[in-house]
């Protein structure tokens, strides 16, 4: 596997890696969000065997904080470590470019009437591992809660 910066040209192809997730990206106009930032926002793709099997981009908030706006690993790679080598190369460069926090928004959990049903449980562990604290719990979204989570970097 292996890191490099994200390119427009790599829209589709992180689409593709977006469909294999349909419990985590289930919601089209989410999906079609995500098409259209994927062309325009900075980020880091990981690569095996020459096709994009993770990604991770992220936008300036402020000046002292940056939000990853998405990520996601192909559903059959993913505890592997891609997610977290993708992650934590995206902080590396985000602590190089002098912010100081960086934001990441999950699922809290779903509204109902699928409240029973909650996919998220290790997405928010995984982000937790990674150093994000929740920061506040948000009603935000047609199908779920968000949580809006923050890391410190290094120097903050």
């Amino acid at each position: 596997m292996s890191l490099r910066p994200l390119r427009p040209e790599d829209a589709d192809a992180c689409v593709a890696v977006i469909r294999t997730l349909p419990d985590f990206f289930g919601y089209e106009p989410g999906v079609e969000q995500a098409a259209m930032d994927l062309r325009k926002q900075a980020g880091w793709v990981a690569e095996a065997d020459g096709a994009v099997v993770g990604f991770a981009t992220w936008a300036p908030r402020t000046e002292a904080t940056a939000e990853i706006t998405w990520m996601a690993v192909e559903g059959g790679r993913r505890r592997q470590g891609i997610g977290t080598a993708v992650l934590e190369r995206l902080i590396g460069d985000l602590e190089a470019r002098g912010f100081r926090l960086a934001l990441a928004m999950t699922s809290a959990g779903p509204k109902p009437p699928d409240a029973a049903r909650d996919t998220y449980g290790p997405t928010r562990a995984f982000w937790r591992a990674r150093g994000f604290y929740p920061l506040i719990e948000l009603d935000i979204w047609e199908t779920d809660f968000a949580l809006l989570q923050v890391r410190p970097l290094t120097g903050a």
